[in-house]
């Protein structure tokens, strides 16, 4: 598996940016796949970022395996499988792995948080990623 592999197994879900970039954090962290499967993350403006993912998230789009839709009054986007990219997600080697297990609990927790909630928890969890934060609460 690739790291855009699992970040088409967590745009399942319609997802903005930062569950997007927290929520491939906590897989590289708490899942347990190999270091190539895994995404590189840094401090940055709102916690842990990958630039990385922002260009397989174009990569992907490209490829028609996922969609993107613009949030009106903003410069980003909601992102989510197409069907072709679930179709794609199905036939992937890594859907029935501890891994796979541990990105459902993942997408679960960063679905159902708020935006405020998500960031505390994953910058009392790695608080060296929140050095650079702009996130005031």
């Amino acid at each position: 598996m690739e790291p855009r592999d699992w970040l088409l197994l967590l745009l399942e879900e319609d997802l903005d940016p930062i569950r997007i970039q927290k929520g491939m954090f906590l897989f590289a962290e708490e899942s347990g796949a190999r270091e190539n499967e895994l995404y590189e993350f840094q401090p940055y403006n709102w916690g842990p970022c990958s630039f990385r993912i922002y260009d397989d998230l174009d990569g992907l789009h490209n490829a028609g395996l996922i969609e993107r839709r613009p949030v009106p009054g903003k410069s980003w986007y909601r992102y989510q499988v197409t069907e072709a990219g679930r179709s794609l997600a199905r036939s992937l080697p890594g859907g029935n792995t501890k891994a796979a297990d541990c990105l459902d609990q993942i997408k679960a927790s960063i679905k159902g948080a708020s935006f405020n909630d998500l960031l505390r928890s994953v910058y009392e969890k790695y608080p060296q990623y929140a050095t650079k934060s702009q996130f005031q609460a």
